[in-house]
């Protein structure tokens, strides 16, 4: 449906996981970029004022340092209406089950977090714990993806995120990024509180004589606010396909947020494959 949409001159705005290959979307990219059409996927909180916020903060190495670690879930207790007929968790409908549908969301904010900071070429992907339903898609999985610093592939500057999705846990959908100085952290990045735009830095922990209790030193940070994520992601899909539409594909953000969309599928694709080989790990080109 997407290449006929494509071929009718039709921008694309497309619900993630994308295709259940690489390939197919390189191809949907080529279709796109021969018809100056644009293809965007549905992750909404890239839109949000707030993950621009906090990515900015993390990028601040004097305060900050440098982020190694990100950890992550995004999880939610699916009920027996959604098991039995939910498109997720079908093999003909969404094979990638949790994965392509929570676990892409934790990709894409450690892309964005490393890419931020100049170390954002992944390197591996690896499913550690998973869990399938019937139909051999899978329901519950824990992850390992390693990123480093560009062309520098030793152990010191690989960076590593780790992240736990599933349609058999309680709603969760936090994430915390780790520095060499201090961390920060969104509980509801994803889906944000209403009345809400705010994260969290940690920055230190310390334990007091003898070590019989922690000391915690944190803020609270409101971002800036604005209309909801969704308005945002369509507003931002509208500029993008008019500017492709009128000048090609030369639009840098456009292209930069197509380029990580297709690492995101690419990610997604090389776990699935880490699942079907028993956990392997994935090395990445």
């Amino acid at each position: 449906w997407v290449m006929k949409a494509l071929r009718s001159k039709k921008h694309v705005l497309m619900e993630k996981p994308v295709s259940t290959t690489t390939s197919d979307y390189e191809d949907m990219l080529v279709l796109a970029k021969s018809v100056n059409r644009y293809l965007m996927d549905g992750t909404m909180f890239v839109h949000n004022m707030r993950t621009n916020h906090f990515l900015n903060y993390i990028a601040q190495e004097d305060d900050f340092g440098q982020p190694t670690r990100i950890n992550s879930e995004f999880t939610f207790r699916g009920d027996e209406e959604f098991f039995a007929n939910n498109i997720r968790t079908a093999k003909d409908g969404d094979p990638f089950g949790c994965i392509g549908d929570l676990g892409w969301y934790s990709v894409r904010m450690a892309q964005l977090v490393f890419r931020k900071v100049g170390s954002g070429t992944v390197r591996s992907a690896q499913v550690t714990h998973w869990k399938l339903n019937s139909d051999n898609v899978p329901i519950d999985a824990t992850c390992l993806v390693t990123f480093y610093d560009g062309d520098t592939k030793d152990g010191d500057s690989e960076k590593v995120l780790s992240f736990h999705c599933s349609f058999v846990h309680p709603l969760r959908q936090r994430i915390e990024v780790c520095g060499t100085k201090q961390s920060a952290t969104m509980v509801d990045y994803v889906i944000p509180k209403e009345g809400s735009n705010s994260w969290t830095i940690v920055h230190g922990q310390e334990l007091t004589a003898n070590d019989v209790f922690a000391v915690l030193s944190s803020d609270e940070v409101e971002a800036p606010s604005g209309p909801v994520q969704e308005v945002l992601m369509w507003r931002n899909f509208s500029r993008y396909s008019r500017a492709v539409e009128d000048e090609g594909w030369t639009d840098g953000d456009a292209a930069a947020l197509s380029s990580l969309s297709l690492e995101t599928q690419m990610i997604a694709t090389a776990l699935m494959e880490s699942i079907r080989a028993g956990g392997k790990l994935i090395i990445l080109n």
